[in-house]
């Protein structure tokens, strides 16, 4: 086997520990591939036989051993190159199949139904409702609109039972007119003095009213 296809199965078998090559299954065979660019290496091995395969793009075989080949051969970690190409087989199968993610949901399901491991079901959480709220704290903004609502009655409810008092008047301010009125005032001594009245004009009555 060449220095150069000893040295790829090194770094092959290091790259697949650490999980940077994308192996796929290989329709009705044992064996799994791996597309690096425009190359396809193949691996297979099994109780009986294995295998190790470099093609191009066109299918040809570029580089390829069998057992005897990949037995006879050690690699720089003292291992054979038999021993490499199983590991890395091996390694395939379980990432291609998804040997890993299925054994994951199966213990996430045994979890879920309890007594894993020794340990009893978890009881089933109660689910308590939502809280009432403290009564001084749920009742303070309605309590302070109905006692609004209460003051604005009663307000109502007096100014209706105020409504025989007279009706205030504006009085005008420097602007008003003052009309004066002359009326007989009779004295003690039955003597008739004019004396002047004034009527202030109110809102109400703008012209003074009546006369």
């Amino acid at each position: 086997m060449h220095k150069h296809t000893i040295d790829l199965l090194e770094r092959l078998l290091l790259a697949t520990e650490e999980g940077r090559v994308e192996w796929a299954e290989v329709p009705g065979k044992t064996a799994f591939s791996y597309l690096a660019g425009d190359f396809v290496i193949l691996v297979d091995s099994n109780a009986e036989r294995a295998s190790f395969c470099l093609s191009d793009a066109k299918g040809r075989a570029l580089e390829q051993a069998g057992v005897d080949d990949l037995a006879a051969v050690n690699l720089a970690s003292g291992s054979s190159a038999l021993s490499a190409i199983s590991s890395i087989h091996a390694i395939a199968k379980r990432r291609a199949m998804g040997t890993d993610q299925a054994i994951t949901s199966v213990l996430e399901h045994l979890q879920g139904l309890g007594g894993v491991s020794g340990q009893a079901p978890a009881p089933d959480a109660t689910v308590e409702g939502p809280q009432p709220l403290d009564q001084e704290a749920e009742e303070g903004p309605v309590q302070i609109a109905i006692e609004a609502e209460t003051r604005a009655d009663e307000s109502m409810a007096a100014d209706e039972e105020n409504t025989d008092d007279p009706p205030m008047t504006a009085e005008f301010t420097s602007a008003e007119e003052v009309e004066e009125i002359s009326v007989s005032k009779e004295t003690d001594e039955n003597q008739p003095i004019k004396e002047k009245k004034k009527r202030k004009r109110s809102l109400l009555h703008p012209f003074g009213g009546k006369r």
